[in-house]
């Protein structure tokens, strides 16, 4: 009998029903049009606090040998936090996707500011690693390099394993990273002298 009832209701998901004599249109459909309307999807959005975590620094390195002037996004987390929170509280059953609208400036701070965290951090990050690395031994520093791949390979295959998106996207931004890192490590030290000046 719930068999039944289940195939009955499988049937009518998805379909265009008329409500109070007004064409509802599926629940999904109007989720993708409002995701096209505003440039970002649903999970995106919401996906902020995943966003939000810090690079991976290396082992050795402590977070006080990063550069102060590295803005952490505090503000404009809190701020895009509040925002979805007042939209989950005023949300209206007419417009169940209005927090898209509203909040996706705050969304635009947040991404632009974590992105350029990202960047200051993996920047700092690659200045302290050329000297530690330089302090090395010959063996030490095959070591230290294969650390590095492995932490890369790592973190490629836990994206390939991983059902969410937003987790994949941070896990391949930190193999991006282990391979910037790497590389960064392996070349001469005259070319990277000659681009800081």
């Amino acid at each position: 009998m719930a068999e039944n009832a289940r195939e009955r209701d499988s049937g009518e998901r998805g379909t265009v029903k008329r409500v109070l004599g007004r064409q509802q249109e599926p629940e999904k459909a109007r989720l993708n049009s409002a995701e096209k309307r505003h440039g970002l999807t649903w999970t995106e959005m919401h996906a902020y606090k995943d966003r939000m975590t810090f690079p991976i620094l290396p082992t050795m390195m402590g977070v006080e040998e990063l550069p102060k002037d590295i803005s952490l996004c505090d503000t404009v987390f809190r701020s895009l936090d509040r925002c979805i929170d007042k939209g989950i509280e005023n949300e209206n059953a007419n417009h169940p996707y209005s927090r898209m609208t509203i909040c996706k400036p705050h969304w635009i701070r947040f991404i632009k500011c974590v992105k350029r965290r990202d960047e200051l951090v993996l920047r700092g990050v690659k200045r302290w690693e050329r000297s530690y690395y330089s302090s090395l031994d010959e063996p030490s520093q095959s070591e230290y390099l294969e650390d590095i791949s492995t932490k890369m390979r790592y973190f490629l295959y836990a994206a390939s394993h991983t059902k969410d998106l937003e987790k994949k996207k941070r896990l391949e931004t930190n193999a991006q990273h282990c391979a910037i890192r790497h590389s960064n490590l392996l070349k001469p030290q005259a070319e990277d002298t000659s681009a800081m000046v």
